[in-house]
């Protein structure tokens, strides 16, 4: 089903009360290059920095008990094997499939259909909990502005039916906003709560892209119903101590609520609850018309003529931002497939195998070397500290590091001009050197961490002193240049990968995504 996996992922994250970016999340998913594996599961947690586990464990109850309270399991049901959103019970699980669809458990039950495939997380104790602020100051600004609408028509002392259908009208754009985003496949909470979980009785997308959704070319039910509820808003607004003419437009649309109803049960057996969620709205509408006037169809010239213009106006202005949003989505589209392509490991090992490999041993026994000293996976980093480019690249190396020290192996290799020994690049490269040499990997990792990102040289001087073996770090220095000379290395930051050039087509920072599957190919 269509962003379900986002909605696993993101159950899982708001159980566990960890913060994140919901689009960024949509986005990181549907253009993981596994979508929608288990590995595409794990690969987004990373880009986050989140720390999780997959793990494949024995189903059994002793080791349920060792599971976390929350957690992504892989279950067989009805429909096969699928990744649901586990939550622990005192008693029983709560299976969560999708944004609402929930189902309890026993210990018995679950562990029938577990098959002991897992993710899990940890949260980090620097992260705050979830609390979506963009989300709800949005929530708060709407519900403001409703609460002042009403308290506005309330002070002109309009009827409480006029006022309920006013409301009803605006409850109406935001359905059919859903409805069009739903269609785009973009994710509102509306859609998730009514399209989530589609069965053979129930299926949004089903409805809204078949034939019958098209009265017009090139505009739907979904188009009409949001200039139909945009007019009504207005409409009714202006005359709200007596829209007789807005009264008079929803009574004329109840036959296309008929018509609805009929094609979704009769045409195409399924349902799309957006769409009767606006049939909903339409007859209660009604019923509102019903209580006000019994003469509502009695209208005036001015009436007809506020429609006509409001009516038009709306139209044209729809017909110039429709083609702009949906160049929007299809532009999103293409991004969420350039990042796939450009995510997938197999291209970018074709690319870097294209790379005759270099030899990187130098005679040099006190060369920046963290991680693994064994590892299998080798990445040389030629580097200069007062290199703009080079500072993205060392955060990227420090991740790589907190996550895989233990698998890689990786060569800090500076290319500094040592003619003039007092200069800036000297000064604080010869300090680095002797850390590592003196003080050990640590250390030396903070004061690179210091100095790369952006310290004055003045300012880390102060608090990492100048070197007092200067002649022996700077002689290391020649060695690594003099390298790099030899090899046709001319610029920083430069990447090799088991000796193999990175290739140009990449980001540096982009070597994240690849890590994993360097690290099991070597």
């Amino acid at each position: 089903m269509k962003n379900q996996l986002t909605e696993i992922i993101s159950k899982l994250l708001s159980l566990n009360k960890i913060s994140f970016d919901r689009k960024e999340l949509f986005f990181q998913v549907q253009s993981h290059p596994s979508y929608p594996s288990l590995h595409a599961i794990t690969g987004v947690l990373d880009h986050f920095n989140i720390e999780n586990v997959a793990a494949d464990v024995p189903v059994s109850i002793e080791t349920l008990k060792q599971l976390p309270d929350c957690f992504i399991a892989q279950i067989i049901d009805d429909n096969g094997k699928e990744l649901v959103t586990v939550e622990k019970g005192k008693s029983n699980y709560t299976v969560i499939k999708g944004a609402r669809k929930k189902e309890k458990l026993s210990t018995s039950q679950f562990i029938k259909k577990f098959t002991g495939i897992i993710v899990a997380v940890e949260k980090p104790e620097h992260k705050e909990v979830t609390t979506h602020l963009s989300l709800l100051n949005n929530n708060f600004l709407l519900i403001g502005l409703a609460i002042a609408l009403v308290l506005f028509l309330f002070n002109l002392e309009v009827s409480l039916p006029n006022i309920f259908y006013f409301l009803l009208s605006l409850i109406g754009i935001f359905i059919s906003i859903a409805i069009i985003k739903q269609e785009l496949g973009l994710e509102t909470a509306i859609g998730n709560a009514f399209c989530s979980g589609g069965t053979e009785k129930k299926d949004c997308d089903a409805v809204l892209t078949s034939k019958g959704a098209e009265l017009l070319k090139g505009y739907k039910l979904s188009d009409f119903s949001l200039l139909y509820f945009i007019i009504l808003s207005f409409l009714t607004f202006v005359q709200i101590q007596n829209p007789n003419i807005s009264f008079i437009i929803s009574v004329i649309a109840l036959p296309i609520t008929i018509y609805s109803i009929y094609y979704q049960y009769f045409i195409l057996k399924k349902w799309c609850l957006l769409c009767l969620t606006i049939v909903g709205v339409l007859w209660i509408q009604s019923f509102f018309i019903l209580l006000e006037s019994n003469n509502f169809y009695k209208i005036g010239l001015n009436d007809v003529f506020t429609f006509l213009i409001i009516a038009t106006f709306t139209f044209l202005f729809w017909s110039f931002l429709k083609p702009i949003l949906f160049e929007v989505n299809t532009l999103r589209k293409d991004k969420i497939k350039a990042f796939k392509f450009q995510r997938n490991f197999d291209v970018f090992h074709t690319m870097l195998n294209k790379s005759k490999p270099l030899e990187t041993a130098i005679e040099v026994t006190n060369e920046v070397v963290f991680g693994n000293l064994n590892a299998n996976l080798e990445i040389v980093v030629i580097t200069n500290p007062f290199c703009g480019h080079c500072r993205p690249v060392h955060e990227v190396i420090e991740n790589i590091l907190l996550k895989y020290e233990n698998e890689v192996k990786i060569i800090i290799r500076f290319y500094i001009n040592t003619e003039n020994i007092e200069s800036d690049g000297v000064t604080v490269t010869t300090r680095i050197l002797e850390f590592y040499k003196n003080e050990g990997k640590q250390v030396c990792l903070k004061a690179m961490k210091d100095i790369y990102k952006g310290m004055e040289t003045n300012l880390w001087l102060k608090k990492w002193e100048k070197c007092n073996e200067k002649e022996v770090q700077i002689e290391i220095l020649k060695r690594e240049r003099n390298w790099c000379i030899e090899n046709n290395i001319n610029f920083t930051p430069e990447l090799l990968i088991n000796g193999k050039a990175y290739p140009k087509q990449y980001e540096k920072s982009e070597l994240l995504f690849f890590i994993e599957d360097l690290i099991e190919t070597n």
